[in-house]
């Protein structure tokens, strides 16, 4: 188990939060997202991209871990990790198609 697991298996929320800043500050040199209030965010690490919407992976036309090779990546919804592709485009398609029907209508008005 590495530092990352190790601080996620913490069960006082508090201090897992605090060691997760810490490790992404002083381990990955990473901070400027971590008191991002933006509704999504884009963090591009060098061998990966990571896609999250309020702070928790999701992604609803692809990966949320994309490391560019489709034996490595990780597809969330919600913050929900789905152990195949297939399982992750079958609950998103819903989804998917609500927001394109929403689009479509409000071209139409």
């Amino acid at each position: 188990m590495n530092n990352f697991d190790e601080i996620c298996s913490l069960k006082d929320r508090k201090k897992k939060k605090e060691k997760l800043e810490e490790y992404y500050k002083n381990d990955i040199n990473i901070n400027y997202w971590l008191t991002n209030n933006s509704r999504n965010s884009i963090i591009n690490f060098h061998n990966r991209i990571e896609y999250k919407k309020f702070n928790k992976y999701h992604r609803i036309n692809g990966p949320a871990i994309d490391y560019g090779d489709e034996s490595l990546n990780k597809y969330y919804y919600k913050g929900k990790l789905f152990e195949n592709k297939e399982e992750w485009e079958r609950k998103t398609l819903k989804d998917l198609r609500r927001i394109k029907i929403k689009k479509l209508k409000n071209i139409n008005n």
